[in-house]
């Protein structure tokens, strides 16, 4: 199911056959004490693996996860060591031109499944999704911070207050429970922080936020089951952005 580990005459055969492409978006930030700097690429790369597996019986095509997005923007967690930031012209023009390499590809859906929930990120994949779609590309984006899709989360997704808190650390739970630092986990308070509205005051970094260790909501809350239970949220998300661009491009074809 990974592009990187198909040959190309198995790549070709999916193409034929109409695939979809899966191209997880994470970033490469501090997740608190307890929670690895990959957080966001294990959270979309899970959630496309999960994706891939059912999608012949969702619907009935195939699909193909690409390498995953790794290096974004990420200045909320930028104070923090190992957090590596991009400058926002850098993201769109990398994530249109791997936009455009795949549709020349030939995919029949390019899905942008986002994990990395900095509203700067999610404003750039955005941004370069419609450009994509102007020039014609069947490119989409699944992110769960989108309106609609937002009553569907945890009751601390929805809160906001859920940078490697209770719902990004029961998500990695239930894909990488050894990446986690579970006795250290157990060990961090409850840290409810509203970081749209201390973005919207001018706050540009955790620290500013008053998020010391680089995390907001509830570490020591998070279980397995409940990682379990998003990822079909996740998955759900998804399959339904797929569903849509597939019935817009038969719409297309038809007429």
């Amino acid at each position: 199911m990974r592009l990187d580990e198909l040959t190309h005459p198995e790549v070709e055969r999916r193409l034929k056959a109409g695939a979809v492409a899966l191209w997880p978006m994470g970033a490469t930030e501090a997740h608190g004490p307890h929670l690895p700097l990959g957080t966001d690429v294990f959270i979309a790369e899970e959630t496309c693996r999960r994706v891939a597996e059912r999608a012949p019986e969702v619907l009935g095509l195939e699909a193909v996860v690409l390498p995953p997005l790794a290096f974004t923007i990420t200045e909320c967690a930028r104070p923090f060591s190992g957090t590596l930031s991009l400058p926002r012209d850098a993201v769109v023009a990398y994530v249109d031109a791997v936009l455009a390499a795949a549709t020349e590809q030939g995919f029949r859906s390019v899905c942008l499944v986002n994990a990395h929930l900095e509203p700067a990120h999610r404003f750039a994949l955005r941004d370069a999704v419609k450009a994509a779609a102007a020039r014609g590309a069947p490119a989409v984006l699944a992110d769960p911070c989108e309106r609609r899709w937002v009553r569907l989360g945890t009751e601390e997704f929805r809160s906001g207050a859920c940078h490697a808190g209770r719902y990004e650390t029961s998500l990695v739970l239930a894909a990488r429970p050894e990446l986690v630092d579970q006795t250290t986990a157990a060990t961090l308070p409850p840290a409810q922080i509203d970081l749209m509205g201390a973005m919207k005051a001018g706050a540009r970094t955790f620290l500013d936020m008053g998020a010391e260790q680089a995390y907001v909501g509830a570490p020591a809350e998070g279980t397995a089951a409940e990682g379990a239970a998003s990822y079909d949220t996740l998955c759900h998300i998804t399959f339904e952005v797929l569903k849509e661009s597939l019935a817009s491009d038969s719409g297309s074809n038809n007429r």
